[in-house]
């Protein structure tokens, strides 16, 4: 039975799984637009939404948290310029589209990014 599983594990030490999660979330924003395998992008997509949630609070505290989760200063600075454009959504920042199938391995491939309206 699945009762009160929070999150996948991914086949990750936790603090593997962590690290990994916030690196995809830092290349997100930066970048916005990732391709990774779907397991991956529904965990991400979890992170993300929150980061931006904290971003549109626009206080000191928020800022903190954003920046010690980020692993790069130019992506909370890339964070703070985008958060204008997400002012009218309550959620739902970011979209996923299937790709397909991994050549090497079958695992299934997305595309995760920000919504642009």
């Amino acid at each position: 039975m699945r009762h009160k599983m929070g999150y996948r594990k991914l086949n990750r030490y936790p603090s593997h799984r962590q690290m990994m999660l916030r690196n995809l979330v830092t290349s997100l924003i930066l970048k916005e637009k990732i391709v990774t395998t779907e397991q991956r992008a529904k965990e991400t997509r979890k992170l993300a939404d929150k980061i931006i949630t904290l971003a549109k609070k626009d206080d000191l505290h928020s800022k903190k948290i954003i920046y010690s989760y980020l692993l790069s200063k130019e992506a909370g600075k890339h964070l703070e310029e985008i958060k204008n454009k997400f002012e009218g959504r309550d959620g739902g920042y970011t979209r996923i589209v299937n790709l397909g199938e991994r050549r090497g391995d079958g695992a299934k491939l997305v595309i995760l990014e920000l919504v642009k309206e």
